[in-house]
């Protein structure tokens, strides 16, 4: 089908670019629908919307712009980004031709592109801003940094661990928000008192986040000073600024991490620099096994023994001074976790309580809200 000229526009270089920079991420890259790994360019009476989604997270955003015809076509999202990328004027036209090929132009430089019709694309998820909470972009980011690590990869553990738990907690006038992470040998928590009323975000089920929408989810957090929460029945909605983003729940349950966050023995607790721990580790984790990064950690009186040995490549070996009293104990710790763990924080000492046969958890006075926990290994 010959198809007339029909979307036309003038739009900001940076403009286009900082959104298409978001939701090129989020296009799926592999996929039955070829049309999942386009952008949906359509305008309206307010300019550009910009619409990304892989069936599993949706992102859309308005952007400025001149609308010289209006129109609607989908073009690939990465080739698109990296055009815009690459163009050195501040103003882009883009002009639509037959059989859905887009021009894209600038002063002294213009691309063909080839699109496919805007009405294959599929529609962005129903939503509702009606009881939607503002939450401090500190505050989620504080959330996401911390906890983020810790979640499983596909294949590592089982399915309910490759997402985030996020909860909420209204305990007298304090509202507290608290991302939980875990694949199995390690989990993370993080939590922070919310100045906003959390009292109408609907939280009475598990809220589970998978670690795409996490991650898309924290680059949102730089668009505002605020984001925008609402929790649907199969979904969770995010705005900030100009972007909205959706993101469909996971069903399953997560495990009951309350029970071995209590169950932590506070005895045998050890003091140590959090850098001179955290160098020693990146140096010794250089000849840990690739698989399992074991790394032996032995205590004695104010004094730790961290060392790993390769039977490929050699053997290395640290001593780091600590406030230790208890008895002399070697234990062993996946080092790549362990250092994943302390990176994070803030606290220029920080507490570490290891026994044996049970889970190590670590924290900072300075890294208020914040918990990591590591299973010992053999060695």
């Amino acid at each position: 089908m010959v198809k007339i000229m029909t979307l036309a526009l003038n739009v900001s270089r940076l403009d286009l670019l900082a959104a298409l920079a978001l939701l090129q991420n989020v296009a799926a890259k592999k996929g039955t629908m070829a049309i999942l790994a386009n952008i949906l360019l359509e305008t309206d009476q307010d300019g550009l919307l910009l619409t990304a989604t892989d069936l599993e997270i949706g992102i859309r955003c308005r952007v400025p712009a001149e609308i010289l015809s209006p129109g609607a076509i989908t073009l690939p999202a990465k080739k698109l980004f990296e055009v815009i990328k690459e163009t050195e004027e501040n103003q882009i036209n883009l002009s639509e031709y037959e059989n859905f090929w887009i021009k894209i132009s600038s002063k002294n430089s213009d691309c063909r592109m080839a699109g496919i019709e805007a009405d294959e694309f599929p529609e962005f998820p129903d939503y509702s801003e009606h009881k939607m909470v503002g939450i401090s972009s500190l505050l989620l980011r504080s959330l996401l940094d911390k906890t983020t690590y810790a979640i499983a990869q596909e294949g590592e553990s089982t399915f309910n661990l490759t997402g985030l738990l996020l909860e909420k907690e209204i305990m007298a006038d304090d509202h507290v928000l608290r991302a939980v992470s875990s694949n199995g040998h390690r989990l993370a928590l993080m939590e922070k008192r919310s100045e906003e009323d959390l009292s109408d975000l609907v939280m009475d089920r598990v809220i589970l986040i998978p670690k795409k929408g996490v991650q898309e989810l924290r680059k949102l957090c730089d668009e505002a000073e605020k984001v925008f929460l609402g929790i649907e029945e199969k979904q969770i909605v995010f705005k900030a600024g100009s972007f909205i983003l959706v993101i469909r729940l996971m069903s399953d349950d997560f495990p009951n991490y309350k029970s071995i966050v209590h169950s932590v023995n506070e005895t045998n607790c050890l003091e140590v620099e959090r850098k001179k721990l955290m160098n020693s580790l990146r140096r010794v984790n250089i000849f840990a096994d690739d698989r399992f990064s074991a790394v032996s950690f032995v205590m004695a009186s104010n004094n730790m023994t961290i060392s790993s040995q390769s039977m490929d490549y050699g053997s290395a070996k640290e001593e780091i001074p600590i406030v230790y009293n208890g008895d002399p104990l070697e234990v062993g710790f996946n080092g790549r976790y362990f250092y994943e763990s302390i990176q994070l924080m803030a606290s220029e000492n920080i507490k570490i309580c290891i026994n044996k046969k049970s889970p190590c958890f670590i924290k900072g006075d300075d890294d208020r809200g914040y918990l990591s926990m590591i299973m010992p290994m053999k060695l």
